[in-house]
């Protein structure tokens, strides 16, 4: 839009550039509004990638006292959202691929928000076409590496299992950060350490601190290029209610973000905050947090 023009551009996040001109961004911003609602009674996280940007308006007015700031260091875009085929997993996994492929060739780093878990998914296949199998670190309340039923295969809840299968990641140096759960969570656990994951439940989490967790995550990547995956419900619900999968006893805010930036350093090819769910969090504050973090995962860049 022409500067003294009557009408607004789009709602971006931080108010950047809409554009796809990914030959001149250091990195661009995708939504992927999907989500598999096989969820009786959680789901939404299809609106999450406009709550977050709608959020970002007060992120944007903070972001401006930092120093650095990486809107000063990076050329960033939105480039808004995948356009997806939402009755169909299989099309929209590939309208999400074909999208990320896009900003992937052109040496762009790609920073999306979802939607659920299973965008991930498809994330990683195109990844992998660029750079070979990669490290991931994923912060999350769940593994996402349940086994695949034969009825249902692709689901938010087996997103890691099939990116072992189809060897699209380095397992040797890959880890879930945050586990927990009633019940039946130790299935989930063990299935993703027998596949080769390291596991790091939210108990071991606190105990060892932050400190010592940013300092074993950097020495199992070992320089790797590195995806770092960013599930909502990583959060305890009493403050971070909108998530599609709710879980007590997660990490503060503060916490969350303090992780974010411990990871500044690694040899990171894409960041994936996900599973914001609006309907659930009518106050905003859950959209808000992940605003933050977006912002916050754009400062570990560059």
């Amino acid at each position: 839009m022409e500067k003294n023009s009557n009408f607004e551009s789009p709602l971006t996040f931080l108010n950047l550039p809409l554009s796809t001109d990914f030959e001149r961004a250091d990195v661009a911003i995708l939504g992927i509004p999907y989500d598999c609602a096989r969820d009786m009674i959680r789901f939404g996280s299809r609106q999450g990638p406009n709550a977050i940007r709608h959020a970002s308006i007060l992120t944007g007015k903070l972001i401006k006292d930092a120093s650095p700031s990486p809107l000063d260091r990076l050329n960033i875009v939105d480039a808004g959202n995948v356009r997806l085929s939402l009755e169909d997993i299989s099309q929209a996994f590939t309208q999400i691929e074909s999208a990320m492929s896009e900003i992937i060739c052109r040496d762009c780093i790609p920073v999306t928000v979802g939607g659920d878990g299973a965008v991930s998914l498809p994330q990683m296949r195109a990844l992998h076409k660029k750079h070979g199998q990669f490290a991931v670190v994923h912060i999350d309340a769940h593994t996402d590496a349940w086994p695949v039923a034969a009825d249902i295969p692709f689901t938010n809840a087996n997103q890691f299992t099939h990116a072992v299968n189809e060897t699209l990641i380095n397992i040797d140096h890959s880890l879930h950060i945050g586990t927990r759960g009633p019940v039946n969570a130790n299935a989930a656990i063990k299935h993703a350490q027998d596949m080769g994951y390291e596991v790091i439940s939210i108990e071991q989490y606190f105990k060892w601190g932050i400190e010592k967790i940013v300092g074993h995550i950097q020495q199992r990547i070992n320089n790797l290029p590195v995806f770092i995956c960013y599930d909502m419900d990583f959060f305890d619900p009493a403050m971070v209610p909108g998530v599609a999968t709710p879980t007590p006893g997660g990490a503060t805010p503060a916490e969350g973000i303090a992780l974010m930036r411990g990871l500044k350093g690694l040899n990171i090819i894409g960041i994936d905050i996900n599973t914001t769910t609006p309907l659930h969090d009518p106050a905003g504050a859950s959209a808000n947090l992940a605003a933050t973090l977006l912002a916050e995962g754009l400062g570990i860049l560059g």
